[in-house]
This record gives C-alpha cells, structure tokens and sequence, in this order.
C-alpha cells in the first residue's frame, strides 16, 4: 500500500536542511485551526469586495488560484521529490498539498454560501463543499481518507480545483458561468486523464481501479448533467420586485397580488444582480404559470456596487392567467439566483 501522508518521517540530516518548513509545520500542527481560519476571513474579504464592485477582489483572488495552479502541478513536483528520495521534499509537497486544499476551500465557501437560494441540489453541492473543507482540517481523517494512496488525493485535488475554477477563475480572467464551468470540467478532466497512470498504480485491486475510472469519467458527467444546482457564486441579486412600472431602471411600487383586469397594463421583473468586476454574465428571467414556460433573455455587467439593474416586461397573459405565478431568475445553464413571485385574482 503506498502511504504517503503528512505524518512522513522525515531523517535528522534533512530536518535540519528544511527547517523552515518543519518550524513552520510545527506552527500549524500546534494550530491547527490557523489556515482555515485565514482562509475563510480572506474569502469574506474578498466576497464583500465583489458584492460593493471593487477592483481589489481580483488580486484576493489571484492570491486563492496560487493554491489551484498548485494542485494542478502537484503530481509532478512530487514525483520528481520521490524519484530523488528526498524525505524533507516529500514532506514539503505534502504540507503545502493540504494547506492549499484548505485555502481554496475555505476562501471559496462565503462565495458558494452569498450565492446559495432555496434550491436542494444547491444546499447538497455546498454542503459537500463544507464537508471537504471541514476534511483537510481533520488530520487524521484526511491522512487516512485523502493521503494514504495516490489514487484519492489526486481525486480530491480535482475536486478542489474544480471549486477553485468555478468560484476563483471567473473573477481573474472575467468569465462568464456559463464558460467557467465547461472549461473547468474538461480541464478537470484532462488533468484526471493525465495522472491517471500514477492513481492506478496506487490500487492493488481491479475492482478498486474500475471503481476509480467510474468516479472519474462519471462524476464531471454528472455535474455537468446537474449544472443548474451548482450554485452561481459571485453572483447576487441586491434587489428584485414584482412591479407594473419602471422610469429610468427604478422600479415602481412592489405588487403582490393583480387582478385580470390590471394585467392590462402588464408586469415588470425587476432585478438588480451584482457581478465581479469586468463580468459580463447573461441571466434568463423565466415566467412559470400552470406548467407553462416563457422565457427572456437580458445581459448584465459587473463592477456596480448596488449591481447591474435590468428587467423583463410582460404584457401578453393567456385567457385564464387566474392563480400563482413564478419569475425565476437564473443563468443560462439554469442556476437560480432569484425567485419571485405574484398571484392574480379575478
């Protein structure tokens, strides 16, 4: 069984040649909360500068994909530590493996948590997301789960970097969602395809290795087949109201309830979304009545601190628009980012 975990022994000789890094690990061991909680102030940080527009979110974030740049190069920065014996080099690679796990993690949940609506499949995904940071805080359970073999810490890093790819990535390079997210799957992917060599010789088993080919090809199937509960962080809606009027992108009074008879005169969605800075970011407002859909496109920009204002007019109902109706606003790949709703009466 390869085990390779933090606890790696490490000779006299090379302690001494690495002592920064051994100090330093000392430091963390006897804190072991330190990184996390660093990491978790920086993400709040670093969301608030998002959510009033300014342009220093960017270099938080650029400081947060050091650690998936990171991940990515990991496997081969370790091989070549192994291939030279090196103790103190293993040890290096493994600390610096699990303490940037934790800072893309944790920088990445008030993100994932400031997106999150009342949607299951979005409470699942950043519940999972919880669970992994709360993991590499956990010594123990991440060298026994996550450390021991090739084959789960390099799965592990892909899950890491797919979080930090969907949450960090879009703020760095000003990509829309609906382009980080398949770009962060097939780099995801390839990367899982690259490494896979070092992951099946890390399992003894055939059963064991087609296990791990499943979970590789099957898991980015099945994100991408459930994309619209992946929460839309970065994103945030600052205001939105069921209206009958609008002058100059300010909404008029709030509507809860119509009658036929003032459907006449129409309704208006109006939302103000905040975006990270640079971001232009297409959202759908989708009108839901009785099973049927209607729906309507917009574009907004991000950098506005009180967020980019937009809205979708209706003025066209069936004969009987009698009951509930919902407007979800939602990005093109489905993620919710906001719902509202309105009844009409007779």
């Amino acid at each position: 069984m390869e085990t390779d975990s933090t606890t790696t022994e490490i000779p006299t000789k090379e302690r001494e040649s690495g002592g920064a890094w051994v100090r330093i690990a000392h430091v963390v061991e006897r804190l072991p909360w330190l990184i996390p909680t660093i990491s978790f102030v920086t993400g709040v940080v670093g969301f608030v500068m998002v959510k009033r527009g300014a342009g220093l979110a960017r270099y938080v974030a650029v400081a947060a994909l050091a650690g998936w740049l990171w991940l990515l190069i990991e496997p081969l920065v370790r091989r070549y530590l192994e291939s030279r014996r090196s103790g103190i080099g293993k040890f290096v690679s493994n600390f610096l493996t699990q303490s940037l796990q934790q800072e893309v993690l944790f920088f990445s949940l008030p993100f994932l948590f400031g997106a999150l609506q009342r949607d299951i499949g979005q409470i699942i995904f950043i519940a999972i997301a919880a669970g992994a940071a709360l993991l590499t805080a956990l010594d123990p359970l991440y060298e026994r789960w996550i450390a021991a073999r090739a084959a789960t810490r390099l799965l592990f890093h892909a899950y890491c970097s797919l979080i930090a790819a969907v949450v960090v990535v879009p703020m760095v390079v000003h990509l829309s969602l609906d382009e980080a997210l398949p770009l962060a799957l097939a780099a995801v992917s390839l990367w899982l395809l690259l490494t896979s060599p070092m992951s099946l010789r890390s399992l003894r088993s055939s059963r064991h290795r087609w296990l791990w080919v499943a979970c590789s090809v099957l898991a980015p199937a099945l994100i991408w087949a459930l994309r619209a509960h992946v929460p839309p962080a970065g994103l945030a809606v600052t205001q939105a109201v069921i209206t009958q009027s609008i002058d100059d992108l300010t909404p008029g009074p709030r509507v809860r309830t119509l009658t036929t008879a003032e459907l006449a005169s129409g309704v208006v969605a109006f939302a103000a979304i905040r975006a990270p800075s640079g971001v232009a970011q297409s959202i759908v407002f989708e009108w839901r009545h009785r099973g049927d859909v209607e729906s309507i496109s917009s574009e907004i920009r991000g950098g506005n601190e009180q967020g980019w204002r937009t809205y979708s007019r209706k003025q066209s109902f069936p004969a009987n628009a009698l009951g509930r109706w919902i407007v979800d606003v939602k990005t093109p790949q489905g993620q919710l980012l906001k719902r509202m709703q309105f009844t009409v009466q007779p």
